[in-house]
């Protein structure tokens, strides 16, 4: 981090800075209600256990992140486990909350076509509740508390930007506590989650 500050020296004016404290994540493009049947047995976070990886770690996570479908005969290959040995430490840092799985979808492929960053001010007596109710909303894909100028950040996902009005003005002025809200929109991705595959 401080070497791309450092880089860009000459035109940096500024640089906010905070940190996740905690994520609630939200659930992206749909009603919640749908994904019922397809909660995980795993929740992220469920037990906050510090882990220290060790080589095959790092060779699993790296098998996941080239494929994250890999199944266990291919991660027992590139870690050089068997397959029960693999299933088991996939477990166990599922478990720990060091891993979970999650699918990025492109918004705009599902006619979502205002996508937008919030940063929220939120009373501190009503942030945890405020997180977990945003959490719930349909056009929420992430929100987490965060330390720094503002302490609740969120993605939202709206049809356009009549819908992300509406959203600001019923579904986050609605909720008490809420002192102040930025919203950016996106105008163009330039990289989304996970490792890009290497040119074939």
């Amino acid at each position: 981090m401080t070497d791309l500050i450092h880089a860009s020296a000459g035109t940096l004016r500024g640089v906010p800075a905070g940190g996740a404290v905690t994520a609630f994540l939200g659930i992206p493009y749909a009603r919640a209600e749908r994904f019922a049947a397809l909660a995980p047995q795993h929740v992220p976070g469920a037990r906050q256990e510090r882990v220290v990886l060790d080589e095959g770690d790092e060779r699993l996570l790296g098998a996941l992140a080239r494929d994250g479908r890999a199944g266990y005969p291919e991660l027992a290959h590139a870690t050089g486990w068997s397959p029960a040995t693999a299933k088991r430490r996939l477990d166990h840092l599922r478990d720990c909350g060091v891993l979970f799985f999650d699918v990025d979808i492109d918004p705009l492929l599902l006619g979502f076509e205002m996508v937008a960053i919030l940063w929220l001010t939120v009373e501190p007596a009503a942030l945890r509740h405020t997180a977990q109710a945003v959490a719930a909303h349909p056009e929420i894909a992430f929100a987490a508390a965060t330390t720094g100028p503002t302490n609740l950040l969120m993605f939202v996902a709206c049809r356009d930007t009549e819908a992300l009005y509406d959203y600001l003005e019923g579904g986050i002025g609605s909720l008490p506590g809420v002192r102040h809200v930025e919203s950016a929109p996106v105008i163009r991705d330039s990289k989304r989650a996970g490792t890009t595959k290497a040119a074939t």
